[in-house]
């Protein structure tokens, strides 16, 4: 009888943890679907620095909760927490930096970050997570191929879906101070918000009305934004965040094509 009962007791477990992976499976499929967590990576001279991003791939403003903590634990398995915790607000199409980390190479311990983004209802809506590892006297970012956008794609690899990887440039072709000052604050903004394409966005400015000289964002040859000049800092910083909501918007209805093509073929 005991026998039987503990057949059962295993057999009910083991089909618990079956249908606990099966829906963790399917909700993971909701996950960066509208609303992307991507955790980004710089190298610089003795630490990484990751940058907890979020997107916002719809069309409407909306209100949100990030949870960014790192995991470190000790050879004596010891594992401590340190976490960040916050709401904020994106706009319909922003990206956004939520906070930065720094990790350096020299640590020990093995490190995992993760990133959840919530709803008002505090249900996770985004997440991404990276793992580092101590390998000869240094830290090592596990499936560093897949996380390098340089080196996925010098191989070849399919972009993820929750993102894009770029190594485009902003390019600048001004005329006046007005126009410099644009791209000034176009650059800032694009950077701050942890943008990363594989398309060249083209800054152009050419002679317009009056005095005034008219300034274009392009996309591959594609018009995205256009104004006429004025020299007052307002106005270009007004301008270039429209334009960039702007590029935005079009560079995610690009990969949203680009899915479906995928999907269909």
């Amino acid at each position: 009888m005991k026998v039987f009962t503990f057949k059962n007791t295993l057999r009910n477990f083991l089909f618990l943890v079956i249908m606990l992976c099966i829906t963790t499976e399917i909700n993971a499929q909701f996950y960066n679907k509208d609303y992307v967590a991507k955790i980004y990576i710089k190298k610089e001279s003795e630490f990484f620095t990751f940058a907890a991003t979020a997107e916002n791939l719809t069309p409407t403003d909306i209100n949100l909760r990030y949870d960014f903590s790192v995991y470190s634990t000790d050879d004596n398995n010891n594992t401590s927490r340190n976490n960040q915790t916050d709401r904020f607000f994106l706009k319909a199409n922003e990206k956004k930096v939520l906070s930065t980390v720094s990790v350096n190479y020299s640590v020990d311990d093995k490190i995992v970050l993760v990133l959840v983004l919530y709803d008002k209802d505090d249900k996770p809506v985004g997440q991404d997570r990276i793992e580092l590892i101590y390998e000869n006297g240094y830290q090592r970012i596990v499936n560093e191929d897949v996380l390098n956008p340089k080196t996925a794609a010098s191989q070849d690899q399919a972009a993820p879906q929750d993102g894009y990887v770029m190594d485009g440039l902003v390019v600048e072709n001004t005329l006046t101070k007005a126009g410099r000052d644009f791209y000034k604050y176009f650059y800032s903004e694009y950077f701050n918000r942890g943008m990363q394409t594989k398309k060249n966005i083209l800054i152009e400015e050419v002679p317009g009305r009056m005095r005034s000289t008219r300034i274009s964002v392009k996309i591959d040859d594609k018009l995205i934004w256009q104004f006429f000049s004025q020299p007052k800092k307002s106005f270009l910083q007004s301008m270039a965040i429209a334009a960039l909501d702007r590029c935005i918007a079009y560079l995610q209805q690009l990969q949203k094509q680009k899915d479906n093509t995928l999907t269909r073929y």
